[in-house]
């Protein structure tokens, strides 16, 4: 995959995720939850992500790995897993997020960390992003990493349970078409499929790293 999918122009496009991270988690805590006073979510000391102390598990789904093989709640049982949402032709955040997690990967590797999460990445353009898409895609970033796609049915049922937004946004500027303005969050699932914590943009890898270190050992 070319190096400039990495290097477009990006403050627009932070600008406007920031916006959809702020909006999503609001809507998240509301559709989870109910109301704020509920405290069931809040930043831990010394750590940066935002801990759901009364975890949900994760809606059923079945959905197809970039493998072309089937994944369903049911795999992310005895793993912790980061969720991240995005699609192959995102410009800009998708990458640098597989990126980051990438380096997340490599920082507790080389700490020896005894926990090891898995990162899935999971696509808001099934359209476009098939199995042969994903399998191209995906081992670019990390060979261990984890693409899944589906129909729309299916990924919107499961972005609506999480409280993942999405929406094409029609780009007649790029060869694609259109372009996908989505939610960027990192979302942490449990060794028992309970989603646990939400890292927003911006994302630091060493931060992200430390956050899970400190999770697991929290809940594990």
């Amino acid at each position: 995959m070319s190096e400039n999918k990495v290097k477009a122009p990006r403050a627009l496009y932070l600008v406007v995720a920031t916006i959809i991270i702020l909006a999503t988690l609001a809507q998240f805590a509301f559709l989870k939850y109910g109301k704020p006073n509920n405290n069931v979510q809040y930043r831990d000391d010394g750590i940066s992500a935002t801990i759901l102390y009364d975890a949900k598990p994760v809606t059923s789904f079945t959905l197809s790995n970039h493998k072309g093989e089937t994944f369903s709640q049911e795999n992310l049982i005895g793993k912790w897993s980061f969720f991240s949402f995005g699609y192959t032709h995102c410009p800009d955040i998708c990458p640098t997020t597989l990126k980051t997690l990438d380096h997340v990967d490599k920082i507790l590797r080389e700490m020896d960390n005894e926990i090891l999460p898995r990162t899935i990445f999971i696509t808001l353009d099934p359209e476009r992003d098939d199995v042969a898409t994903l399998s191209e895609y995906i081992p670019w970033f990390n060979k261990d990493f984890i693409g899944l796609t589906g129909t729309a049915e299916q990924i919107a049922a499961l972005t609506k349970d999480l409280g993942i937004f999405s929406q094409k946004r029609q780009d007649q500027s790029g060869e694609e078409g259109y372009q996908i303005d989505h939610t960027v969050v990192i979302m942490l699932i449990d060794s028992k499929g309970h989603l646990r914590a939400l890292s927003s943009a911006p994302h630091d890898a060493q931060t992200i790293a430390d956050d899970f270190i400190k999770i697991t050992e929290k809940f594990n």
